[in-house]
């Protein structure tokens, strides 16, 4: 029976989807008491440390260091340092940790490749369990977890190219202006246009890392020239040059 494109389902812009793709998350697998894993499984939970700490997560099962390629803690800016999700509190969750804990007992061929994605997956579950939780505190988080101001904040990481206004962004969360203004500050802690070139510097420092012309990376985050794209890339970083471009996550535009 041929299928029509109006029986095909819609596939609807979701509040993690373009997120993850720009965080490019890779697990690697760890010792349980590594001080820098990221992801953690416990015997009763999924814990997500954001910022390392000195001291391991105790009565961790398997581990995992998160590598991304926009630092974490400094796009979840305002989130806790440690988010945990109860596998009896996300049936999907103890489903993967069952997966996850029979492939690294049985130790087979693959297994430590099928365990690393496992965590990644993992991740996503740990991030919308947050995100349903409404934090309370402002961050990407509080506001992706508004009902209407995600919209706009989806609208951004999908297309950082496009010429944002107030105007465009509070059309896509469909609020008014001054509403959106308000809310957008309340819950993220800064301005919708401060946002917008917070996430275009993030996507640049990727691209010039990896390799980019400062003439192709300013053009993949919107600006035409590469004059413009510097000012704001000074106005972030505070560096006298492209070439000083900071490698540590505390310089990195997200602070």
């Amino acid at each position: 029976m041929p299928i029509f494109l109006s029986d095909r389902p819609v596939l609807r812009r979701d509040r993690l989807s373009a997120l993850i793709s720009a965080l490019r998350p890779v697990a690697t697998l760890c010792a349980p008491d590594d001080p820098q894993a990221a992801l953690v499984l416990t015997e009763t939970s999924l814990v997500l440390i954001a910022r390392p700490r000195a001291a391991p997560e105790p009565d961790a099962v398997i581990a995992a260091r998160l590598e991304c390629a926009m630092p974490l803690a400094q796009v979840l800016h305002g989130s806790p340092d440690r988010l945990e999700v109860a596998k009896d509190d996300c049936p999907g969750l103890a489903a993967l940790a069952h997966v996850m804990t029979t492939e690294a007992q049985a130790n087979r061929c693959g297994s430590h490749h099928a365990v690393a994605r496992l965590f990644e997956t993992m991740l996503v579950l740990v991030l919308r369990r947050a995100i349903d939780a409404s934090p309370p505190e402002p961050g990407l988080l509080s506001g992706l977890s508004h009902p209407r101001l995600h919209r706009a904040l989806v609208a951004i990481h999908e297309a950082p190219a496009r010429p944002w206004t107030i105007e465009l962004l509070s059309a896509e969360a469909g609020m008014s202006r001054s509403r959106f203004m308000a809310d957008f500050t309340d819950r993220i802690g800064t301005s919708p246009l401060a946002y917008v070139t917070q996430w275009r510097m993030g996507l640049a420092h990727v691209a010039l890392k990896q390799g980019a012309s400062v003439r192709d990376a300013a053009r993949s985050v919107g600006y035409e020239t590469a004059a413009g794209f510097r000012r704001a890339w000074l106005r972030h970083f505070g560096a006298l040059t492209l070439a000083a471009a900071p490698t540590d996550d505390t310089a990195h535009p997200f602070t």
